[in-house]
């Protein structure tokens, strides 16, 4: 018999509905720890057969903040993602690209805070990026902060319009949190999907385009791998429940690793339990998304086959006169209105009381 998840209340209505996302079951706790134990035992490992293309290689200095990504095929708008994170604060990109075609190569080996590295296997091969990542952890070092994204992904977390992020990783850090659980929120054009070309030109973000996302119909459960946000416009229009939850801001330790968990939830896996405190504006919509979804379903590297990717691709309704626009979505306008409207929670408002005295984050 399959367990049973409880439903905890997405997107947040009050900041009291928060406490129930600070720790799994003792049950489940204990099931996890035991889990973690299991597969530190030597077992096969995915190989990452990582290759240094161009860069510095520098060791990474104390202050530094890395970024860890794998990327394919994203010419169109892997400018403004090293931009982006530049603003934010990142000092280097440390990044895997498998095997693009479109330019994306010559765009990063260009930029001298780029560390590029390429790999003699596969996507799936390295268990979907799974061994890639850990093994530039490893490669990079360990007991540190990193941001692990992929191309499409864009973090942002409360009151980054008045802060840095490293003042909210502080902030992590003085509630005894060494990871930051964020739900990838689809994002979509305003009007239909061909309308929604973005120009890489430096004067504007992805999701400035693909500006819209779902503000209802989503559930978070704890499940396997952690808590793990369901919902937006693939379910909403084709059905699919696909997770779009990860932990995008990490402390890497000797026990973090993808191998033991999965991408949306890297092990130890009892560390996974956790209110919401950033978010991933997640540029998955777009005038680029036919031709996309047709690619990544054909390569078949992605989780079941890419099945998901083959279900919206043969559904009438995705083609690139689709509108996502329905009555509940919600124009982006800031980090702010998903605190609000309880996408992610602001830890500041939380009160102290509400919290747990024995953190799983350990």
């Amino acid at each position: 018999m399959k367990p049973t998840h409880t439903v905890m209340n997405y997107p947040a209505s009050t900041t009291g509905d928060w406490t129930a996302y600070w720790r799994a079951s003792p049950m489940r706790h204990l099931r996890l720890r035991w889990q973690h134990v299991q597969l530190s035992v030597p077992n096969r490992k995915n190989k990452a057969n990582l290759i240094a293309r161009s860069g510095s290689f520098e060791a990474l200095h104390p202050d530094d903040l890395p970024l860890v990504c794998v990327v394919r095929n994203a010419a169109p708008y892997i400018k403004s993602f090293l931009r982006y994170y530049r603003e934010m604060g990142v000092t280097r990109f440390i990044m895997l690209d498998d095997r693009s075609d479109d330019g994306t190569t010559e765009i990063l080996s260009s930029s001298s805070d780029v560390d590029l590295f390429s790999s003699s296997v596969r996507y799936a091969q390295a268990d979907r990026g799974r061994a890639w990542r850990d093994a530039l952890f490893n490669l990079y070092g360990r007991g540190r902060w990193y941001l692990s994204v992929d191309a499409d992904e864009f973090f942002v977390f409360p009151r980054m319009e008045q802060r840095n992020i490293r003042s909210f990783i502080t902030e992590l850090e003085q509630n005894g949190i060494r990871r930051c659980l964020a739900p990838m929120i689809d994002m979509y054009p305003g009007g239909l999907l061909r309308d929604g070309i973005f120009v890489d030109d430096g004067t504007k973000y992805p999701f400035e385009v693909s500006s819209h996302f779902d503000g209802d119909g989503y559930t978070a459960t704890p499940e396997k791998f952690g808590v793990a946000v369901r919902g937006g416009p693939r379910l909403r229009l084709f059905g699919r429940s696909m997770r779009l939850s990860k932990f995008p801001l990490i402390w890497v330790d000797k026990k973090t690793d993808y191998r033991r968990g999965s991408i949306h939830g890297p092990g130890p896996c009892f560390r996974n339990f956790l209110p919401a405190t950033g978010a991933l504006l997640h540029y998955r919509f777009s005038s680029l998304s036919l031709s996309e979804f047709k690619r990544i379903a054909s390569e078949k590297s992605h989780a079941g086959g890419a099945e998901h990717y083959r279900a919206i691709i043969e559904s009438e309704r995705f083609t690139d006169d689709l509108s996502l626009v329905y009555e509940g979505s919600v124009p982006y306008t800031g980090a702010d209105c998903l605190v609000q409207r309880g996408f992610m929670a602001d830890l500041g408002d939380i009160k102290l009381g509400s919290r747990p005295k024995c953190r799983v984050s350990a």
